[in-house]
C-alpha cells in the first residue's frame, strides 16, 4: 500500500482525488466528516458528490476530540473559558485544521451555546493547528485526541474539556456536556473507508470484511484507544447509514450556526 497524503481544504483535496479515480479498487481513500459530511452542505463550488462519487467501504475509526488550551492561558476548565470569553468578546483565538471543517462547527456551535465569541484561526491541517497552541500562537482549540494526549501528559497543552464523553486514557477529565449540561454538543467525527463510485461489489466486500476483523482484534482496539480512536465496525451500508445520519445532524448544526464556506 503507497500512502499519498494530500492535505488542504479540510479534506477535500484527497477525497476529490479519489472521486475522480478510475474504480478498479486500486485508490482507496481515507474520509472525514469534512469532506464526507460538512462540505457538500456547504460549499456550492466542491468539485465532487460523496453520493454521486464514492462508495463507502468500512469504518475506520471514530475520533474523540478533546477541548485545549495553550499552557498559559489563564483557564482550566469550560466554565472559566466561558467567563474569559464573556469578558473580552472576540478576542480568544482557536485554531481549526481548515475552514469549514468539523471542529470549527463544532467550536462555533459551542460559543453559540454558551453566548460567547472566538476568534477563528484556520490551519491546513490537526498538527499545524496543534502547533500554534504550543508555540503560543492562539489560545484553545478542539484538536484530535491523537494529536494531542502526548502533548497534554508533557505539559506542553493544557486539557479542559474530553469532546464526547470521558476517555480511558484521561478517565479524571470531564467532558463539555458534565461541564456545561450541553448535551447537544458533538465532540467527535469519524474516518471511513472510500472508493470511488462503482467499485467492484467483490472488492468493496472483501475490504470491508478485512476492516471488521481488525476492529474485532482486542490488541486492535487498545492501540486504537491509547490514541484517542475507538473501532468502528459494521458493514458498508451498516456504515454508510451512519454517514448519512451523522450528516443530518450536521446539516442542523450547520444551519443552528450559520457556517458557511467563502
Amino acid at each position: 500500500v503507497m500512502v499519498d497524503n494530500r492535505p488542504g481544504a479540510a479534506g477535500a483535496v484527497g477525497i476529490d482525488l479519489v472521486a475522480k479515480a478510475a474504480a478498479d479498487g486500486y485508490t482507496l481513500g481515507v474520509g472525514g466528516v469534512g469532506p464526507l459530511a460538512l462540505l457538500p452542505t456547504i460549499d456550492a463550488k466542491l468539485p465532487y458528490d460523496p453520493a454521486r462519487d464514492l462508495d463507502i467501504v468500512a469504518g475506520l475509526s471514530k475520533v474523540d476530540f478533546i477541548l485545549v488550551a495553550r499552557p498559559g492561558f489563564p483557564a482550566a476548565t469550560v466554565a472559566e473559558l466561558i467567563a474569559k470569553a464573556k469578558a473580552e468578546p472576540g478576542k480568544i483565538t482557536y485554531s481549526s485544521a481548515g475552514v469549514a471543517g468539523p471542529q470549527q462547527l463544532m467550536i462555533e456551535h459551542l460559543a453559540m451555546l454558551a453566548g460567547i465569541k472566538l476568534f477563528h484561526v484556520p490551519f491546513p491541517g490537526d498538527n499545524q493547528a496543534v502547533a500554534a497552541l504550543t508555540n503560543g500562537d492562539v489560545d484553545i482549540a478542539l484538536a484530535g485526541a491523537a494529536s494531542a494526549l502526548g502533548l497534554i501528559k508533557i505539559g506542553k497543552l493544557k486539557a479542559l474539556a474530553a469532546g464526547n464523553g470521558r476517555l480511558p486514557s484521561l478517565p479524571d477529565l470531564p467532558s463539555v456536556a458534565e461541564q456545561t449540561g450541553f448535551t447537544d454538543f458533538m465532540g467527535y467525527t469519524w474516518n471511513v473507508l472510500v472508493a470511488p463510485k462503482g467499485t467492484p461489489g467483490a472488492i468493496v466486500t472483501r475490504l470491508s470484511e478485512a476492516a471488521n476483523d481488525l476492529a474485532r482484534k482486542r490488541e486492535m482496539a487498545a492501540k486504537l484507544e491509547a490514541i484517542g480512536l475507538r473501532p468502528m465496525p459494521g458493514s458498508a451500508r451498516e456504515i454508510a447509514d451512519q454517514v448519512a445520519s451523522d450528516t443530518a445532524q450536521y446539516r442542523r448544526l450547520i444551519d443552528l450556526t450559520g457556517l458557511r464556506r467563502e
